[in-house]
């Protein structure tokens, strides 16, 4: 078993749930910040996880101050931050309403970004360390349809690509996860097979990419070839297209 504390946010998830599974074999020390607790003591009971030392906290991502005081009081003995938590919103009633844009803005760039580098001090800088963040293919081009939504995806997805330069030398890597469409809670979407993984799949890849040390990992490669042929589409067309 390796020393140190895992962080998850966003752990009331599916894929949380698998990766707290692989990441058990590792590691025995768990902080899990969620929407639900007993959730997570049900999800803990029922896997038969109770001889893992785990940390459950309550916390809205909308509420800085109340996440702000989780972190302030956790040890210096975090090996690595895995980040789940998002929140896809309505597009409509964000374009229409401020209070709902903002919102999505917070939820899935603001705050993280705020919490994230918070974090970053109490994790002890080792070759095994780790921060881990799954975005999403939304933020590799924006999108009408998920305008607010994919532009704090890309602004996280920049974040991650400057927060990996600027902690290079503190041996903290730095991954990037681009899930593609996921059979979890956010996204029940009916699409090919092929281009829809499950929880349990995510989880093995992001746990294998944490430990070969990956910057950016897609969860399912056929997305990387579909947004490097949508990113060659000329703005003049792509405007015109409702996708």
């Amino acid at each position: 078993m390796s020393e140190g504390n895992i962080i998850i946010y966003g752990g009331s998830s599916y894929i949380s749930e698998e990766l707290i599974k692989i990441l058990s074999n590792d590691y025995k020390k768990f902080t899990i910040i969620c929407r639900s607790k007993k959730y997570i003591e049900d999800y803990i009971k029922k896997n038969n996880l109770q001889n893992l030392e785990i940390n459950i906290f309550e916390a809205d991502l909308l509420n800085l101050e109340s996440n702000l005081s989780i972190i302030e009081n956790l040890k210096k003995d975090i090996v690595g931050l895995i980040w789940v938590a998002g929140f896809t919103g309505n597009p409509d009633e964000e374009f229409n309403d401020i209070k709902k844009c903002q919102e999505n803005l917070t939820i899935n760039f603001i705050n993280p970004v705020l919490l994230i580098n918070q974090i970053i001090p109490k994790i002890i800088p080792n070759n095994n360390s780790f921060i881990a963040v799954l975005t999403s293919v939304a933020g590799l081009r924006g999108r009408g349809k998920r305008l607010f939504y994919s532009s704090a995806k890309s602004g996280m997805n920049a974040y991650l690509s400057g927060l990996r330069q600027r902690i290079f030398d503190k041996k903290i890597n730095v991954l990037t996860v681009i899930p593609g469409y996921m059979s979890t809670k956010p996204f029940n979407i009916k699409a090919p097979k092929f281009l829809v993984c499950t929880p349990k799949h995510a989880a093995k890849i992001i746990y294998n990419s944490i430990v070969k040390k990956k910057e950016v990992v897609y969860i399912n490669y056929f997305w990387r070839i579909i947004m490097i042929a949508i990113n060659f589409i000329p703005e003049k067309i792509y405007k015109k297209l409702n996708f």
